[in-house]
């Protein structure tokens, strides 16, 4: 029987962070080739842990800020002053101030990078989506899995409340699916690459539009007239849903009418019925995303996977 790790045993240090390292240079090259900071932009890297990434990208830009929470790794980072115009800043960036971080380079947009921990790529993302306009990207490591789901069109099963919530405030590009060979410890899930580019504005700012769109699919096979009886009356839904369908031009979004899911709206569409049906009664604001939505968290990769 395994005895289980001490408390000081690195591997637990690298779970209690959801760390998962890239070593695989190929994927690491690519990573840098796909950011492609030009010599006067200034980079925000979320997670850098041992500065894989990191050491290709500070050469390459004005300056690069590191937001990392683990002191190993931010002591680790501080000492390679020889990679380039480094900055590194402890800090969990579930948490962090991003208003006081742009504040750091008035007037700059930051290209903003990281391979985000499994466990923690939700509040990451709530984190930081609403300030993505003052971004010139945003290119994240997810789970694959989460990366079909942010990148997923209408009427089709990814798409849901994620692809809602990042195509309110950017558009995604998916860049490239990463195998788990390309990690140590091992994960037990692909992982993939997006690219989010900002809108010049979200399409709603409303902080019940989220509230919206998650009882929307909170029962995703079911027909939103349903789905949502319990805020909104179904007569009103219905009505709601064919006038819109009455107004779409492109006819693969004819589907839209009352017999239709939540899938099946565009998010142009979403915003729209927001707008006629109003914020649903009772509820406070959206603070987080729901955990589905990310997968599954991931657990400590056994031993072997670590040879």
């Amino acid at each position: 029987m395994r005895r289980p790790p001490p408390e000081d045993d690195d591997r637990k240090r690298r779970w209690k962070f959801g760390q998962n390292f890239l070593v695989d240079e190929s994927v690491i090259r690519r990573i840098a080739e796909d950011t492609a900071p030009r010599k006067t932009d200034w980079v925000i890297e979320i997670g850098p842990g041992q500065g894989a990434i990191t050491r290709r990208l500070v050469p390459e830009c004005a300056k690069l800020t590191a937001l990392e929470i683990d002191p190993k790794w931010v002591e680790h980072l501080q000492k390679r002053s020889e990679w380039g115009p480094l900055e590194v800043i402890q800090t969990d960036a579930t948490r962090v101030d991003v208003e006081a971080l742009l504040a750091r380079e008035p007037g700059k947009k930051p290209i903003v990078v990281g391979n985000l921990p499994y466990n923690r790529a939700a509040p990451i993302l709530f984190r930081f989506l609403p300030f993505i306009h003052r971004f010139q990207s945003m290119s994240i490591m997810v789970q694959y899995e989460v990366a079909k789901r942010i990148c997923a069109e209408p009427h089709t099963r990814n798409f849901g409340f994620l692809t809602v919530f990042i195509r309110n405030h950017c558009e995604p590009e998916f860049l490239q699916k990463i195998g788990q060979d390309a990690f140590r410890p091992r994960p037990k899930v692909l992982s993939a690459t997006v690219r989010l580019i900002p809108l010049a504005q979200p399409k709603t700012t409303d902080p019940m539009f989220l509230r919206f769109v998650e009882i929307a699919f909170s029962q995703k096979r079911k027909k939103l007239t349903n789905s949502m009886q319990s805020f909104y009356r179904r007569d009103k839904v219905a009505e709601a849903l064919t006038a819109l369908g009455a107004a779409v031009i492109d006819p693969e979004e004819h589907r839209v009418n009352a017999e239709s899911r939540a899938e099946d709206l565009s998010v142009d569409q979403f915003v729209e019925l927001f707008k006629v049906l109003g914020p649903p009664p009772g509820v406070n604001p959206k603070v987080t995303i729901p955990p589905d939505e990310l997968g599954e968290p991931e657990e400590m990769a056994e031993e072997a996977d670590e040879d």
